[in-house]
């Protein structure tokens, strides 16, 4: 579905921040109470790295698919959106995230309407044209990037519990995965209105 650019308003959206457990994507929701199953599933890995973890946001507009498995990726790619959605929210009529390792994503600004298009590498567009309302979208990613980072922070403390303790070289490649930067997402959740 394709919004007029500067509509009235924009056509509805969900945004839901999976991360990749046991073989299936599962929303923050349904994260409580599976940080013992998502620390073990990752220490069963035989190398942990930046690859080991993965997740996203899953976006809907007007019953649209803009992402999904397909276009996320690692946790610090995520983190993209929010430096855009700041630059945005401070008044640019265009920024650019890369939320997957392919990602060359546009985001426009047109008044209180945010129109995103995500291309490839070469600028070849992957997805179709969609609007959403900048703040109310805004909020939502803010939200849940709150929400995640206290997950990281529950993941972190049950890691450092564990009995024999993980090495320190796993214990960095948590900590660079999950401890992302908060300040940014604050600012979008400030500016936002959250």
């Amino acid at each position: 579905m394709h919004g007029t650019v500067g509509a009235m308003s924009a056509p509805p959206f969900r945004a839901d921040l999976r991360v990749f457990v046991e073989q299936r994507w599962v929303g923050l929701a349904d994260l409580q109470g599976l940080e013992r199953e998502y620390l073990d599933e990752v220490l069963r890995q035989p190398r942990v790295s930046c690859c080991s973890f993965v997740g996203g946001f899953f976006i809907d507009v007007g019953g649209v698919a803009f992402s999904g498995e397909d276009s996320v990726d690692e946790f610090w790619m995520t983190w993209s959106w929010f430096f855009a959605l700041d630059k945005l929210l401070d008044g640019a009529d265009e920024a650019q995230a890369a939320p997957w390792e392919e990602s060359a994503m546009k985001l426009w600004r047109h008044g209180d309407v945010l129109a995103l298009e995500d291309r490839s590498a070469s600028g070849t567009p992957v997805t179709p044209r969609v609007e959403v309302e900048l703040h109310p979208f805004s909020r939502s990613l803010a939200r849940q990037g709150l929400e995640f980072l206290a997950w990281g922070e529950r993941l972190l403390a049950l890691l450092d519990a564990r009995s024999p303790p993980v090495p320190a070289s796993v214990r960095l490649e948590f900590e660079r995965a999950l401890r992302l930067p908060r300040d940014i997402v604050d600012r979008v959740a400030a500016k936002s209105g959250l």
